[in-house]
C-alpha cells in the first residue's frame, strides 16, 4: 500500500507486531524494502492495576526490533494514574520506565513519550504538550507531539519551542469537535482542527523532523484506509514543509 500511495516512511504499532508474531513481522517489514522510522507502543495500564508486567515486556520487545532493523525511535504513553496525583502518577512513572530507558539507551534507540487525549485516560496520564515535556526531562526521553490532542492547549507553541530539542515526531490527524469517542481520526482538513496554521506554526519555530499521519477510526475504515492516506498524503505534500 505504501508504495502504491508514494509513500516510503511509515511507524509502525507494536502491538501489531506482537499480534502477528515479532519474527514474523520483522521479516515482513525487511522483505519490503522499506523502515519504519518508529515503532508505537501504547501503555494500556493503570498505575494500581495490574497489566504492567506484559506492556513493559512488549515496550522492551519493541525496543530490540528497532535495534534489529534500525528503527531510531520507540513511542510510549504514560499509562494510567490510576487514584494517584498527576505528580505522585509522574513519580510512580519514573520508577517504572527507569529500566526501560537505560535499555533503550544501551541499544542506541531512542525513546519518544506522546500526549492522548484525556479521554484515552487508560493509557496516559500526559494529555497536554506540557505534561509531556516535565515528564520526559525527568525520564531523560524525546517527545512524540500530538497534536489533534493538544490543539487547543493554552500556549502550546511556546511550549513546542522551549522544548524543540526533545521532539523526534510531530503527529498529525483531524477530528470533529463534537466526536465522544475514539479513534475518530479525519483526514486533515476534514475535520475541526486548524492542522494548516498549525503546521506552518511549528514549521515557524524551526522544526524540521519527521512529520507523521495518524489516520484510524469508523469514517477511515469506511472510506478505505488506502483511499484515506493518499488523500492524506496530498494534504501533507502541501501543507508539511
Amino acid at each position: 500500500m505504501l508504495r502504491r500511495i508514494g509513500a516510503d516512511r511509515f511507524g509502525v504499532l507494536a502491538a501489531t507486531m506482537a499480534g502477528q508474531g515479532w519474527n514474523e513481522s520483522l521479516e515482513t517489514i525487511r522483505a519490503s524494502g522499506l523502515r519504519p522510522e518508529f515503532i508505537a507502543g501504547g501503555c494500556r495500564a493503570m498505575h494500581d492495576g495490574g497489566g504492567w508486567e506484559r506492556v513493559l515486556s512488549t515496550l522492551e520487545r519493541a525496543v530490540d526490533a528497532a535495534a534489529e532493523i534500525g528503527v531510531p525511535t520507540v513511542c510510549f504513553t504514560s499509562g494510567g494514574s490510576g487514584r494517584l496525583s498527576w505528580e505522585e502518577a509522574a513519580d510512580a512513572a519514573v520508577d517504572r520506565f527507569g529500566p526501560l530507558v537505560e535499555y533503550a539507551q544501551e541499544r542506541g534507540v531512542g525513546l519518544a513519550l506522546e500526549n492522548t487525549m484525556s479521554i484515552r485516560s487508560a493509557m496516559s496520564f500526559t494529555h497536554s504538550v506540557a505534561d509531556i515535556a516535565a515528564l520526559g526531562r525527568r525520564l531523560e526521553v524525546g517527545l512524540m507531539v500530538d497534536l489533534c490532542s493538544a490543539w487547543q492547549e493554552r500556549g502550546l507553541m511556546q511550549t513546542i519551542g522551549d522544548n524543540l530539542d526533545a521532539i523526534r515526531i510531530v503527529q498529525i490527524g483531524d477530528r470533529h469537535v463534537d466526536a465522544t469517542s475514539v479513534p475518530n481520526r479525519r483526514v486533515p482538513g476534514e475535520g475541526s482542527i486548524p492542522l494548516d496554521r498549525m503546521v506552518s506554526e511549528v514549521g515557524a519555530l524551526g522544526y524540521t523532523g519527521l512529520v507523521d499521519l495518524e489516520l484510524l477510526g469508523p469514517v477511515i475504515d469506511e472510506e478505505g484506509p488506502e483511499n484515506a492516506m493518499a488523500r492524506g498524503l496530498e494534504w501533507m505534500r502541501i501543507y508539511v514543509p
